[in-house]
């Protein structure tokens, strides 16, 4: 088995491609989106997200950095460690996904976040969804320095109760305490 960085990077590959599974071709807005939904949900229900993700607070919503430069790389034929798995096509950047998930690297509660996801944007065209993610939370932080989401803002972007908000928190606090 490959260090943790590897299995990150596999388990993001295939959350993708789990996505990619459910939704079929898919823009790469509503599939950043997407992203930003499941780890939210896994968040508000469990405590941590379902990918280790950084997001950042941009004109059109919060946008995995990552996820966002890896979809350019392939998209433009540049080294991406997303070309195995996934190919772009058109100036719409459509997301088409070479295989299917390997669920191995999915837990029930990380299926169930990106199903409950899919689900809270499906029937919402770009701006709906817009819209609907650009909330208080996401002003505050488009309008700070750094623009990046902590883990804390991602579900007070759901208006979390002080129990899940308190709940994030702590599951922070032990993640970087045993880092």
């Amino acid at each position: 088995m490959g260090n943790y960085l590897d299995l990150q990077n596999q388990k993001l590959k295939e959350v993708l491609l789990y996505i990619l599974g459910k939704t079929g071709d898919t823009g790469y807005f509503r599939l950043m989106k997407i992203l930003f939904c499941a780890d939210r949900q896994n968040l508000l229900q469990w405590g941590d997200p379902v990918t280790n993700l950084e997001y950042y607070a941009w004109k059109h919503g919060p946008v995995p950095m990552v996820v966002f430069d890896e979809l350019q790389a392939v998209y433009q034929n540049a080294n991406s460690k997303f070309s195995d798995v996934l190919s772009v096509k058109s100036n719409f950047m459509i997301v088409h996904a070479i295989r299917k998930p390997n669920l191995d690297y999915l837990s029930e509660t990380d299926k169930e976040s990106i199903d409950k996801a899919i689900n809270e944007l499906a029937g919402k065209n770009r701006g709906q969804i817009e819209e609907y993610l650009h909330e208080s939370v996401y002003h505050r932080i488009l309008a700070s320095d750094q623009k990046k989401y902590s883990h804390v803002d991602i579900v007070m972007s759901a208006c979390a109760s002080e129990a899940q908000i308190a709940h994030v928190r702590y599951e922070d606090q032990l993640t970087n305490a045993l880092a």
